[in-house]
């Protein structure tokens, strides 16, 4: 099925992203197997990062902000894939947010006072985590509309490659 967000907002499950934030600690990281729906997600306490941007992402529509997702891949010197990650930001007060759970170092609610600030810093902290030495690094929109849940990772990732652009540090 593909995911629509409803075109008006539900209720959401909590107030502020403070409140989301502590509701996202208690949900674990998982493996990635097949991209969960945010029901799953929130009835299994568990998820990828992909899973849980899908969960971050509707309550914060829930919310009232226009919160958006992208896409890390590093890719080696021979073009295999490598480790991905998917994380939330939106705009708030004209400061962009950085809303992380799924890796665990990073979680919590980061503010920055600007789009490139904050994506220079995600960017550097996944190259460090990745040991960017021997690696390129992509970045790509993740836009749940343009996912089907239960696609696999091969699917993810080519849908989301068809935005990306390589990233340099």
């Amino acid at each position: 099925m593909k995911i629509k967000f409803p075109k008006s907002r539900a209720e959401s499950l909590c107030d502020t992203p403070e409140q989301l934030s502590q509701l996202m600690s208690n949900i674990r990281y998982t493996e990635f197997d097949k991209l969960m729906s945010p029901l799953e997600v929130l009835l299994t306490t568990h998820g990828s990062c992909h899973d849980q941007v899908m969960l971050e992402l509707q309550e914060l529509y829930d919310m009232g902000y226009d919160a958006k997702a992208k896409f890390i891949i590093a890719v080696d010197e021979d073009g295999q894939g490598l480790e991905t990650h998917s994380f939330v930001y939106y705009n708030y007060t004209d400061r962009w947010y950085w809303f992380e759970n799924a890796w665990e170092d990073m979680q919590g609610i980061y503010r920055f006072d600007g789009f490139s600030d904050m994506i220079d810093t995600i960017m550097d902290d996944f190259a460090r985590h990745i040991d960017y030495e021997y690696s390129k690094l992509y970045l790509a929109d993740f836009d749940p509309k343009d996912h089907t849940i239960g696609e696999d990772l091969n699917t993810l990732v080519d849908i989301c490659m068809n935005s990306t652009e390589e990233y340099t540090i």
